[in-house]
């Protein structure tokens, strides 16, 4: 083994060592991967935070947002490849730890100190409903738009997300990855959920198909998009540079039809325009 080879293996170290430590604690979750990108010893990398179906190695393309990251990636000539990992907090620990050049994904909730030294691009912006289970409440979860009528029930919550307004309104609070999410709902540990459509079609029609409509949008037409970054840190070298070229390839794709063809691939025409419509709206 020559010189050069062992000191990018000596590099590497702390990524197998951190990983041996995180991943038995996840192994048995449902969905989270490590992609074959952890051993592109020569490129630098994106750490992506898994969410299906945006960002996931089962799905096709590594997902929807990743699948559009790669292209503007490649548009943008940024010699950079994109490693998915099962929890944010390892995601957290190489842009903190390891000055990694970006991250990939969604409630990071950072610090506006932390803010200042991150360029934030969106690159899906996807649509989050309300649900309860049906079982638990057969007459519907009425609450009128209004998160005061559902004073003292359990809220279903990503970690890191903001939960304010969930907290002003006497909501208790319980975290959670998405599918363990809808297994709490579904046993009534929680009452409801906020989670983007896609993600919940997706792990039901894989997952759960027996419960196929027996998780339900609230009545009221309350969502927010989620919306998923790739979040460009500044500190890096080449961070400021490559955040422009990135931002610059996906303004093109979003102009001339190759993103909308992406998401086409993964969801229904209807539907596609919708979230590129929304994309165009979150990059004013």
């Amino acid at each position: 083994m020559n010189t050069g080879n062992f000191k990018k293996m000596l590099h590497r170290v702390p990524l197998f060592l951190f990983l041996a430590l995180m991943i038995p604690a996840v192994a048995g979750a449902t969905g989270p991967r490590v992609t074959g990108s952890l051993f592109a010893v020569d490129k630098s990398e994106i750490y992506a935070v898994d969410i299906v179906p945006f960002i996931s190695m089962e799905v096709a393309g590594g997902g929807i947002a990743t699948e559009i990251s790669d292209a503007a990636l490649a548009a943008g000539e940024i010699d950079v490849v994109i490693t998915t990992l099962p929890l944010q907090r390892m995601v957290r620990y190489y842009l903190s730890q390891e000055n990694a050049i970006a991250v990939m994904g969604h409630h990071f909730k950072f610090s506006k100190a932390d803010g200042k030294s991150l360029i934030f691009v969106p690159v899906v912006a996807a649509p989050e409903r309300h649900y309860y289970y049906r079982g638990s409440y057969p007459d519907g979860l009425a609450w009128k738009g209004d998160l005061k009528n559902m004073k003292g029930k359990r809220y279903g919550s990503h970690p890191g997300e903001d939960n304010t307004a969930y907290n002003e309104a006497g909501i208790e609070v319980v975290h959670g990855r998405t599918m363990s999410l809808l297994k709490k709902l579904k046993s009534g540990k929680i009452d409801f959920i906020g989670v983007p459509s896609l993600s919940v079609e997706w792990l039901i029609k894989k997952y759960m198909p027996e419960e196929k409509g027996n998780f339900v949008v609230m009545e009221i037409a309350d969502y927010d998009d989620e919306i998923i970054y790739v979040i460009f840190n500044r500190k890096h070298a080449d961070g400021v540079a490559a955040a422009e070229k990135f931002r610059k390839a996906l303004t093109k794709m979003i102009a001339d039809g190759s993103y909308l063809e992406i998401l086409k691939g993964h969801m229904d025409e209807q539907r596609a325009e919708g979230y590129l419509k929304r994309i165009q709206y979150h990059q004013k």
